[in-house]
């Protein structure tokens, strides 16, 4: 069975059946989870967990809990006050199909459903360290807050194209908070699962940042969003630098972290 059917499978298991009451949030839950996209943060988490020596057993349900985590967050940006996005991956988004109010709620319950799964599931010494470390990473010094920071250049000229520009209150920028945190949090993840040394998590956290740095990169090449061709230029050779740096960090795993590195290379393809 390949990482995404595990992972799937898994999350499966974990979701409440649409025949449980109150059955209109189950079934929005599932409906947003399934069929996923490339699963490729709790990928990450896995891979991440087998180059420091790990199993994929060690590390499954900590990336299922990553990726309820994501999809939570999609949910939530395409919300009206957010993005305002009426279609996620060609299906009308969540808040269209369930309501904004349902939207809302099946958003806020994949959410604690993550840490329900983990804190249930996982020895309590290093559930206690990945909750922390997943808990940082989704909330305001990490995703939420640079969805704060996002929302708060809408009024400002020229959104999109110096998204670096806003500082957060440590000086992190919105790519960083929004997008790159999360994989950082996935990959140090996937060491702590394996039981890693600090120096291997420390590594872990230099690839999930430029990994993610450069897949926020990718993304606005690949939407165009804001980027004439000169920008479009920069951004490749910005993407390819990160990834450069991302392998780098993957160095002291040796063969171990070659799946690390294979999806790192596919970014840029």
């Amino acid at each position: 069975m390949d990482l995404k059917a595990s992972i799937d499978q898994r999350i499966e298991r974990c979701l409440p059946k649409i025949s449980e009451e109150p059955r209109i949030i189950h079934k929005a839950m599932r409906y947003c989870v399934f069929p996923g996209g490339k699963r490729i943060r709790p990928i990450i988490v896995l891979e991440a967990c087998k180059a420091c020596g790990g199993k994929d057993k060690d590390a499954l349900t900590a990336a299922c809990a990553v990726e309820l985590i994501h999809t939570y967050s999609l949910i939530h940006d395409d919300l009206p006050s957010m993005d305002d996005d009426d279609f996620r991956r060609g299906k009308p988004s969540c808040h269209k199909k369930f309501g904004e109010a349902n939207a809302i709620l099946a958003g806020d319950a994949l959410l604690t459903l993550a840490f329900n799964i983990l804190a249930a599931d996982l020895e309590p010494k290093t559930a206690v360290k990945i909750i922390k470390e997943l808990s940082e990473a989704a909330g305001t010094h990490g995703m939420v807050g640079g969805q704060v920071l996002d929302l708060a250049t809408s009024s400002l000229p020229g959104r999109g194209t110096d998204p670096e520009g806003i500082p957060s209150r440590k000086g992190r920028g919105i790519n960083y908070l929004k997008t790159a945190r999360i994989f950082e949090a996935a990959a140090k993840i996937g060491a702590m699962a394996a039981g890693a040394s600090g120096k291997k998590i420390k590594a872990m956290a230099g690839f999930g940042i430029n990994f993610g740095m450069a897949f926020q990169l990718a993304d606005d090449i690949a939407d165009k969003d804001g980027l004439g061709f000169t920008d479009a230029l920069s951004a490749r050779r910005e993407a390819n630098r990160l990834i450069g740096k991302a392998k780098e960090s993957l160095e002291i795993f040796g063969p171990r972290a070659d799946g690390l590195a294979k999806i790192a290379d596919l970014l840029l393809t």
